[in-house]
């Protein structure tokens, strides 16, 4: 007698736990004051989570999927948003997490922060739009002013007058990791 093979088919997932909407529907005053985590966000060092602040249900319509609006209180790599967050697009995803009450103190205790980081105010321009610019100008090194839209989730900033940057921004292929230095040999 074979053994049946299984074989999957299609897109998997790294999801694992309920939706925001099993989770919320079993708690009594819709789990109002609870923590809720997302499991997706548990790989980084920093604590996140989401302290439920309100529940608001929402007409499910045909052939999608149950979805709630959850007003919550957001912490996300160990900042507390400002403002409470409405989550309501990726509750239907089945990535959630109730903490039970004895072991919130595991993420309210962890006092680690993601470090800010500080970005340049030029960069270089794209190897051929600066050979470009070079023949047009006549400026041996032109470069490009940097913008970047502010949103209270980034943490990264332009420098001020002065200031020194965390990270540099550059248009160049870089030097390959060492595991497939072997690839670029003769070409760098």
């Amino acid at each position: 007698m074979s053994q049946k093979v299984i074989k999957y088919i299609g897109r998997t997932t790294d999801f694992r736990g309920n939706t925001l909407w099993e989770i919320v529907g079993n708690l009594s005053d819709w789990g109002i004051g609870r923590m809720v985590i997302r499991n997706m966000f548990q790989r980084y060092p920093e604590p996140c989570y989401m302290r439920i602040l309100k529940v608001q249900a929402v007409n499910e319509q045909p052939d999608n999927e149950r979805k709630v609006r959850v007003t919550v209180e957001k912490t996300w790599r160990g900042v507390t948003q400002p403002k409470p967050v409405e989550i309501y697009s990726t509750s239907y995803k089945a990535d959630y997490e109730l903490v039970p009450v004895d072991q919130e103190h595991k993420f309210l205790t962890n006092t680690k922060k993601v470090e800010p980081v500080v970005l340049p105010t030029k960069m270089e321009l794209p190897p051929l739009l600066r050979e470009y610019i070079k023949d047009e100008t006549g400026d041996a090194n032109p470069l490009i002013n940097v913008h970047f839209k502010k949103t209270h989730n980034k943490l990264a900033r332009l420098a001020q007058a002065g200031e020194q940057p965390t990270r540099q921004l550059s248009m160049d292929v870089g030097q390959p990791a060492k595991v497939s230095a072997k690839l670029y040999d003769g070409l760098l």
